[in-house]
């Protein structure tokens, strides 16, 4: 216990005066005359009795009263954690975590609702000379100053939820950034948060005694929760009268087991899918949707739960394109062969395109989805460069080398897109033995797979070394364990390489039944496809395909449904165009692409889940890992008693005890009156 005004403790001596009566008490005694001695002696010793133990307790409540009084006017307090430093100016910063998480309901109150009012409190604790300061998750440019108590009131007004998710160390380091200016002044930080395990960084709070920082947790438990994880397509490719597949991925984050949880699936306004799920109590389901790809077109799909009181992960949007045909290109040196021409030019899903390798039209790469290199004997550098991009931007190609080809130049190609490399053509007479069914390029082709099966040959092939496991796949090889077809991933892309020649001449692989469903499946998984969805504050850019804008035009981007439309940036490449966002998404939904009144596609923006996890860190778990880590700059501020404007003046000022004295020397001066009225009877 400490004193504001210590000096008057100097008044304590005035309990020598009462002290002073009491033993220099000159008031005459009473005569009594009494005709019985025996009864005299008797009345003498009762009232020395009653007369020792009345001046002392009289004595005593005096002494009392006197040291209570001038404690009083002392100002007693039991010091904050900075005590009763006090300075012209304070320089407040308070954190009020408004994403997702805070907008769930507790007793019929959003918890972003209760951090406000808790702000307000914190500010209205301080004095009126105070600086305030406002932090978000949105970190915008205006919260970057400090503020009078009014005007940050009139901020805390204007805070609405945000989809951007911030660590416990993002926060504190943004508030200890702008804190260089606030001079030379004392520095509180306040953090108000439900303090999900998901973003909670407490190590991170650096152990810096200029700064004092309170924690204020807004729950006590953690909330159940039931939501829509992620999800993805079966195939990651769309075709026209196609079925297809989504896989919903759930998690139950309650400590309930749940059964038949209705699950829907709405494409462009329409439910065509519903199904339902049990899940146990902390665990994962998955649950498959199936539906057909009618008709070509954007499709905009939406998967939808019910849960309360977390609801705002209940919706995943995702959006995907349809096309009715697939652009195809082959080019050899002259006349495309006949294997790929009645394939390609007499299926009417396919657009062909042939053109001879010297007069290339490059500017066609950027149309095609598939390309085949027809019997090439040599690739030059500018085609290698090329086809590099076409395939890194997510193009698929087929490489046929001729018997004669240039190793050297495949080599280096093939190198440069991660792929295996040539040696000497062998005219070795090899069956194909080894056959991956597994692989999505057979996938449909086989109802199953004989024993015996009748494979190709091959009269001449191109030992293939050099390529690297998990970058290249075998898909068939020949029974000497050379590989016969291979995939290389690059990029967005893939290269496939056949290692012999076709035609009738070098093997049977172009009469054999397995030709047209090897090629035409390769075609039809060419297809470059956008993302399914995106995460506001991760996918602040889309790269997408095909998308060009000419003269003073630029692109808008809808909301479906709202008003609310922008201008995204734009950067356009040989072969993809980038957006920009700028963080200018702040709703789930989908996000229509116009240039003019022509829409173009669509893209589907969802919150991250990394806060549908509702765990937290409960204030005992925070009180004890702060005094674990020895932060005497940090403390938990708890408002179930009282007002938090009441924590906060205690932990600022100390509690003083003032009026508690002044209670106790009324008290005892009461007991005093009390006293010598009783004895007096």
């Amino acid at each position: 216990m400490e004193f504001i005004h210590p000096y008057l403790l100097f008044g304590l001596l005035a309990v020598s005066i009462p002290i002073i009566i009491h033993l220099f008490n000159f008031r005459r005694y009473r005569k009594y005359y009494f005709t019985n001695l025996k009864l005299l002696k008797t009345i003498k010793k009762e009232t020395k009795k009653q007369h020792r133990l009345r001046h002392l307790l009289i004595l005593i409540s005096r002494i009392l009263a006197i040291i209570f009084l001038v404690m009083a006017f002392a100002r007693p307090y039991i010091p904050g954690p900075q005590g009763l430093q006090k300075t012209d100016v304070n320089k407040i910063s308070i954190y009020v975590d408004n994403s997702m998480s805070m907008q769930a309901a507790v007793k019929g109150h959003r918890i972003l609702d209760e951090a406000i009012a808790k702000a307000s409190e914190v500010a209205e604790a301080y004095n009126h000379s105070d600086r305030f300061q406002l932090i978000t998750n949105d970190f915008k440019g205006k919260h970057q100053a400090y503020y009078n108590r009014d005007e940050f009131l009139k901020l805390l007004d204007e805070i609405i939820v945000s989809p951007t998710t911030r660590m416990t160390g993002e926060v504190y380091g943004r508030m200890k950034e702008l804190s260089d200016i606030a001079g030379k002044e004392k520095l509180h930080f306040y953090i108000l948060s439900d303090f999900q395990r998901s973003t909670t960084e407490l190590n991170s709070v650096a152990r810096d005694t200029t700064v004092l920082v309170f924690l204020m947790p807004l729950l006590r438990t953690a909330l159940p929760n039931v939501y829509i994880d992620s999800c993805w397509h079966a195939t990651p490719f769309n075709h026209l009268q196609q079925q297809q597949e989504v896989y919903v991925s759930l998690t139950n984050a309650s400590e309930t087991d749940l059964e038949k949880i209705p699950v829907r699936l709405m494409i462009n306004g329409h439910q065509r899918g519903l199904a339902s799920f049990n899940i146990q109590a902390g665990s994962k389901a998955e649950v498959k949707l199936p539906f057909t790809n009618r008709e070509a077109g954007i499709y905009s799909a939406e998967i939808s739960i019910d849960d309360y009181p977390i609801s705002w992960d209940d919706n995943l949007f995702l959006s995907w394109t349809v096309k009715d045909r697939i652009p195809v290109l082959t080019i050899s040196d002259g006349e495309a062969g006949f294997y790929l021409q009645s394939l390609f030019s007499n299926d009417s899903i396919f657009d062909y395109y042939s053109n001879d390798i010297k007069r290339l039209d490059y500017s066609r790469f950027n149309e095609v989805d598939f390309i085949v290199l027809d019997n090439v004997s040599e690739i030059s550098s500018g085609l290698s460069s090329e086809l590099q991009q076409y395939v890194s931007n997510g193009g698929s190609l087929l490489l046929i080398p001729s018997g004669e080809a240039d190793i050297m130049s495949l080599n280096m190609f093939m190198q440069a897109v991660s792929g295996p490399s040539c040696r000497a053509y062998d005219t070795s007479l090899l069956m194909v033995t080894g056959l991956n069914s597994d692989h999505e390029i057979f996938e449909g082709v086989f109802e199953s797979v004989p024993e015996n099966i009748d494979l190709p040959k091959a009269t001449g092939h191109f030992p293939l070394s050099g390529y690297i496991q998990g970058q290249t796949e075998v898909i068939m090889d020949l029974q000497n364990t050379d590989p016969y077809l291979t995939i290389s991933k690059h990029g967005k892309g893939k290269v496939y390489l056949l290692a012999t020649p076709v035609g009738d001449e070098t093997g049977n692989i172009v009469r054999h039944a397995l030709w047209v469903p090897l090629v035409y499946r390769m075609a039809m998984l060419s297809r470059p496809q956008d993302k399914l969805y995106y995460i506001m504050g991760e996918d602040n850019s889309i790269r997408t395909s095909r998308l060009t804008i000419s003269g003073d035009q630029s692109f808008i981007m809808k909301l479906s449904g709202s008003e609310f439309e922008f201008i995204p940036g734009f950067r356009a490449g040989s072969e993809t165009a980038e957006l920009f966002i700028y963080d200018q998404i702040t709703q789930a939904g989908h996000y229509e692409l116009y240039t003019a009144e022509e829409k173009i596609t669509s893209f589907s923006y969802n919150y991250d889940r990394k806060e549908s996890a509702p765990a937290i860190y409960d204030p005992s778990e925070i009180a004890e890992m702060t005094d674990l880590a020895g932060f005497e700059n940090t403390f938990l501020v708890e408002s179930a008693e009282g007002t938090v404007s009441q924590a906060v003046i205690a932990f600022n000022e100390g509690r003083e005890l003032w009026k508690l004295f002044i209670w106790l020397g009324l008290f005892f001066i009461l007991m005093e009156i009390l006293l010598l009225r009783l004895f007096r009877k």
